[in-house]
């Protein structure tokens, strides 16, 4: 078997690792619908106000007490990774929004590669096993997405390829079998995010860990951030939502570090960030600090920025195949009267009869279409 090099399949297509120069955020949600979150919201008012400066501090307080902080769609994603690429140049963004919160995954898969186009950054999306199937059915379809895209009617320069697998809470055992499974058969990197017990290391046993993150993995975790270091896996922490989380409520998904000191504390485990954008508040255009925030902590504490890129760029980097191309099939039609056979499409017919050519109709013609009269007969 012929050695494969290893790419980081974005929604544009593969790209060289040599190809990737700027900062790299490893886990945003830059197009997502949380609102089936809005039925924990603990606000004893109840809110529905849109995100606005007026009820900017509420909201914060109570992040899922707004619909409209719910929601970030391609707009949005567009004015933040514009704004990315135009601080901090040719950027590369991991979008890992879970399943549960996309509406479509093809119609995210599309407008994050129109986002990607036109801010000029590369965007990779990751892909979850289908909730509702069972194990078999899991993993032979992020298999096949990532093998084959998204939308399958499409090749690799024009198709949706997703880049890798997650984001996978750690806690939802199922999911996480289905995908250490698809990710042992695609050799595929795998998010993880939460809390890793016992019983989800058992499943990660067959994992491949030079090719798998750990994202926010909070204090509590019965497996810690060192010991899944140790492995030799990837270790990512979130920047604190609002550049200082000050919610009154605990909501899921909450990442766990808090503010920046807690942030920088984390350095020395730190091997890849993210801003950690997921709710309006988080947008420029909405007083939070933006996709960018990553970057400007980064740079702003004690990491080395170009070796967190480095190390997504290791991170996402697999031995992606493309698909082999399908035989064609070509269907040919013999002629009733000379037997010549033509490609469908390029024979004629008559009277119900096949033919090479309008010569041989003519000869058929001349016997009035008789069905048991043909070149051969008459010989």
């Amino acid at each position: 078997m012929s050695d494969v090099s290893d790419v980081i399949m974005t929604l544009a297509g593969p790209v060289a690792a040599a190809e990737v120069s700027g900062p790299a955020l490893c886990r945003e949600w830059l197009i997502n619908d949380q609102s089936q979150l809005r039925k924990h919201s603990k606000d004893p008012r109840s809110s529905t106000d849109l995100v606005e400066l007026q009820s900017l501090a509420r909201v914060r307080r109570y992040p899922l007490s707004s619909l409209s902080n719910l929601h970030l769609n391609q707009e949005d994603a567009l004015r933040e990774a514009t704004e990315l690429h135009r601080a901090h140049g040719d950027a590369l963004v991991a979008v890992s929004t879970p399943r549960r919160f996309q509406h479509d995954v093809e119609q995210t898969a599309d407008a994050l590669r129109k986002v990607a186009a036109e801010a000029k950054i590369h965007i990779v999306l990751g892909i979850a096993p289908p909730e509702d199937a069972n194990f078999e059915v899991q993993v032979a379809t992020v298999v096949s997405q990532l093998a084959s895209g998204i939308r399958t009617d499409a090749d690799a320069e024009g198709g949706l390829f997703p880049g890798f697998i997650g984001e996978i809470d750690a806690a939802d055992l199922q999911s996480l079998r289905a995908a250490v499974e698809a990710h042992r058969v695609s050799q595929a990197p795998l998010l993880l995010v939460g809390e890793i017990s016992h019983d989800a290391l058992q499943l990660l046993e067959g994992a491949i860990w030079r090719r798998c993150a750990f994202f926010d993995v909070p204090i509590t975790s019965p497996m810690s951030v060192a010991e899944l270091q140790a492995r030799g896996a990837f270790i990512g922490f979130s920047a604190p939502a609002g550049a200082a989380d000050i919610s009154w409520q605990e909501y899921p998904y909450r990442r766990p570090l808090r503010t920046e000191q807690d942030f920088h504390a984390a350095t020395d485990l730190l091997s890849l960030t993210s801003s950690g954008l997921r709710f309006r508040t988080d947008l420029t255009a909405y007083g939070g600090p933006g996709l960018g925030y990553a970057v400007d902590l980064v740079s702003a504490g004690r990491a080395e920025p170009s070796q967190l890129t480095a190390n997504a760029v290791a991170f996402l980097s697999y031995p992606w195949v493309a698909p082999l191309a399908p035989e064609k099939v070509i269907h040919e039609i013999p002629c009733h009267w000379c037997g010549t056979k033509k490609v469908e499409g390029e024979h004629f017919s008559k009277m119900g009869f096949d033919y090479c050519s309008p010569r041989c109709i003519a000869h058929h013609r001349r016997a009035d279409f008789d069905p048991q009269i043909c070149e051969v007969t008459k010989k």
